[in-house]
């Protein structure tokens, strides 16, 4: 396993930074999370919500006004590799390159469960969080911010509730570990258990070695599969 991990986030920390982390992102182990799969290549794309996969006639919203997900279904086939957890109603839709993880390993933000994916791969070694800025206004009477790098439009676009009620420190905690360096590459950001550093730091800390994702996803992919069901 290599020692190096970067998981990519939604938050618009990310923005200044999209044209030197496209190429570097492609050379290490990276988990995307969500619609990063759209702007980054990856190891692995991690995903929590049904709407996000399932095809548009399976989507169950329940108010037809309601800001549904885009339909990537189609997109979703041409992943190397997706992790979920079997317990969010697709796997009447699971595709080739999906492993569903046992639901007992669930987590409320896929960022939060792509740390844990680490943790089943017992990986042991510097992990960089991009775009993990939990953003939240200081005032209720503020606007919502704007909180995703992307323009994309979905179910979760500027929705700050989770993160203005919730103790991030609390939730992420779990995963400080004597083998285990995590950075948090946002000095602005409001998850303050992991030591912030600048994009520009952790370009000079970031090691020339590239790795081979095909390679690299035949490894994981049967440790993985051992906590799925």
């Amino acid at each position: 396993m290599v020692s190096e991990a970067i998981i990519v986030g939604g938050g618009a920390s990310i923005k200044p930074y999209l044209a030197a982390l496209q190429p570097l992102v492609a050379t290490k182990f990276t988990i995307l999370t969500n619609y990063a799969y759209k702007t980054f290549p990856g190891t692995i794309l991690a995903f929590l919500d049904r709407e996000f996969y399932v095809p548009d006639h399976a989507k169950s919203y329940s108010d037809p006004k309601t800001i549904r997900h885009p339909d990537i279904y189609e997109e979703l086939k041409t992943l190397p590799l997706i992790i979920s957890i079997n317990d969010n109603g697709i796997e009447e839709f699971k595709l080739d390159n999906t492993i569903l993880i046992d639901k007992k390993y669930r987590a409320n933000l896929t960022g939060i469960f792509a740390l844990k994916i680490l943790d089943l791969l017992d990986f042991k070694g510097t992990v960089y969080l991009l775009g993990f800025d939990w953003t939240r206004r200081t005032e209720p009477s503020q606007e919502k911010p704007h909180i995703h790098y992307y323009d994309l439009k979905h179910k979760g676009s500027n929705y700050v509730n989770y993160y203005e009620h919730h103790n991030p420190d609390k939730e992420f905690k779990q995963f400080i570990k004597k083998d285990v360096t995590i950075y948090n590459v946002s000095l602005e950001s409001n998850i303050n258990c992991f030591e912030k550093i600048s994009y520009e730091k952790m370009f000079e800390l970031l090691s020339k070695e590239e790795v081979n994702q095909e390679e690299l996803r035949q490894e994981v992919i049967p440790i993985l599969q051992q906590y799925s069901n």
